[in-house]
């Protein structure tokens, strides 16, 4: 199996929030309520450490629009990340990625993946069919042959997208320190189970945003080119009905990289943070 995080790896982490451990998840594939609603868009900057210093090189934002696929109608959730220009000497990014989901439960329809990472391309494109519990998959990286493929999947599984907003509205209220609850995603050619532990309650001061009452979070890593494997990762959402993440830090294999949330508008909540 492939795994080629760099950006990917930090659209990963930056909606992924954890659940009430004791939900399973052929339970969870359906919501009442959500947390968020068409219109919403957060925007994070990302940036390196290298020994001592933080350095922004990039921004990634998500959106959620309305839509339709094949006259279903579906959400649009989009994610697009991309490094400043003053660093795309060093390693310039322009990664996309899309997810079509039905409304009811964000069950993904199609997924897109089209990235740009220092050179190297990447076309991905799944087509789910839940009711079979198949996907189909269409994938080139740079120049090499088209592959097509049949992956067998479980009753909840999602892609790198719709997972960062499925997971928003899982009830964790149930949740004690060290619970773990389990994931499944789609990613590349396979299929990952991986995992979050809810940490407990904790007060988060964020650059031009203040003091923030979260939720914190660790995550599990698949070991890849730039993350190592462990709960290396950690996340804090904000403590309320909109749980948006607002800071995610990890170790990589050089350094350390971070998102803090920098703007987010179409909320459906109030905030509980002053912006």
């Amino acid at each position: 199996m492939r795994f080629n995080p760099k950006i990917y790896g930090l659209l990963l982490f930056l909606l992924s929030l954890v659940s009430n451990a004791t939900m399973s998840q052929k339970q969870a594939c359906s919501f009442r309520d959500f947390s968020f609603q068409p219109g919403e868009e957060a925007r994070y900057c990302i940036s390196y450490n290298w020994f001592v210093f933080w350095t922004d090189v990039g921004e990634v934002l998500f959106s959620v629009k309305e839509s339709r696929v094949s006259d279903i109608p579906c959400l649009h959730l989009l994610a697009v990340g991309a490094t400043y220009k003053s660093w795309d000497w060093f390693f310039k990014v322009r990664d996309r990625y899309e997810s079509w989901v039905y409304p009811g439960s964000l069950k993904p329809i199609v997924f897109n993946r089209d990235v740009y990472e220092g050179g190297y391309t990447i076309k991905h494109r799944y087509v789910f069919d839940h009711r079979r519990g198949v996907a189909y998959m269409q994938m080139q990286n740079n120049d090499k042959p088209l592959v097509n493929d049949t992956l067998t999947i479980p009753e909840c599984t999602f892609d790198l997208v719709s997972i960062l907003y499925y997971v928003r509205n899982l009830d964790y209220s149930h949740c004690k320190v060290n619970d773990t609850i389990p994931i499944t995603i789609l990613l590349d050619d396979g299929i990952y189970n991986i995992f979050f532990r809810f940490l407990g309650t904790e007060k988060k001061k964020i650059k031009k945003l203040g003091v923030i009452d979260c939720i914190k979070f660790s995550a599990m890593l698949i070991q890849g080119s730039v993350f190592k494997s462990g709960e290396r990762m950690f996340i804090w959402v904000t403590n309320d009905k909109n749980r948006i993440p607002v800071y995610i830090e990890s170790p990589i294999i050089v350094g350390s990289v971070r998102g803090t949330l920098i703007d987010i508008k179409g909320n459906k909540y109030p905030l509980g943070f002053k912006k």
